[in-house]
């Protein structure tokens, strides 16, 4: 577990009235040993949203602050590049949201401040382009339906953002990922967005409930990154399915381990009726872990 300052921690997050809290990672998981906890920034403003509107820049106070007090760096973009080891100015960063529910995706709002924050990376001079960010999901229409534009092309100063399912895209048969489950195993294929076309995954998922899993986070996000998830089983909370998922797509796709941080858009949520449905909580949260 970190411990900040106080001064350490003003200095971090500078004058916004901005809650930030480090703790270990305990949420959903057995802890054995307080070695393998994780740090996590949980991030609080009362004006995040006001009704039903995203106040864009109290997150991105809250987003910068964020990984500022994660990092232990006060450069906002080099806080970014601590983030990704070796990372160059032509590597390519993909952003995988979670849009399966038009009425509380991952907020592009939410996904703006993140790319407002990796494009002050500084490469002896150059800045990081928008346009080697690639937001993602399964499908284009997902993504359109939930408030973002579908972008393929190559202006320096646009992000990308597609699904899976943009022409010439698709899944990919080479990278056979093998998915653990109660009933014996099943293969399944990543996009090739994951594992042809980017060198770093942020993972950024949206809170809200499940009938089957119980919780909808970064973990289930990825069955938008595989082929055919309803196929899976879905006994005991899809354990071992999810956790499966996860760690072949750390451990297979190549180069492996290229997820490096997780985010959580709680500025709304869904505590019971999800993963469909419109948000019925207002947590006005973020939360970050490397």
């Amino acid at each position: 577990m970190k411990k900040l300052s106080r001064r350490k921690f003003f200095k971090l997050v500078g004058s916004g009235a901005i809650g930030i809290v480090l703790n270990p990672k305990i949420s959903f998981s057995k802890i054995i040993g307080e070695n393998l906890a994780s740090n996590v920034v949980d991030c609080y403003h009362a004006q995040a949203t006001s009704g039903s509107s995203i106040n864009e820049p109290i997150v991105q106070i809250m987003m910068d602050a964020s990984i500022k007090a994660l990092t232990g760096i006060n450069n906002l973009g080099e806080a970014w590049k601590s983030i990704f080891p070796n990372i160059t100015q032509n590597s390519i960063i993909g952003i995988k949201v979670n849009c399966i529910n038009s009425a509380l995706p991952t907020h592009p709002q939410f996904v703006n401040c993140i790319v407002n924050g990796l494009i002050q990376m500084n490469f002896g001079g150059t800045y990081f382009k928008r346009n080697n960010i690639i937001i993602w999901d399964r499908t284009n229409s997902e993504l359109q339906n939930s408030g973002y534009t579908v972008y393929t092309g190559n202006d320096p100063n646009t992000v990308r953002c597609f699904g899976t399912d943009q022409t010439g895209v698709g899944y990919d048969n080479t990278c056979p990922l093998t998915i653990q489950t109660a009933s014996g195993t099943y293969t399944r294929y990543p996009s090739r967005i994951l594992s042809q076309m980017i060198d770093y995954l942020i993972d950024v998922a949206v809170l809200k409930n499940h009938g089957s899993t119980q919780v909808t986070l970064c973990l289930k996000n990825h069955y938008g990154s595989i082929n055919n998830p309803g196929g899976l089983p879905r006994a005991n909370y899809c354990s071992p399915e999810i956790p499966s998922t996860n760690q072949q797509i750390r451990d297979v796709v190549t180069p492996n381990n290229i997820q490096k941080i997780f985010i959580i858009d709680a500025l709304f949520g869904n505590v019971t009726s999800g993963p469909g449905g419109s948000p019925n909580c207002n947590p006005k949260k973020i939360d970050y872990e490397p």
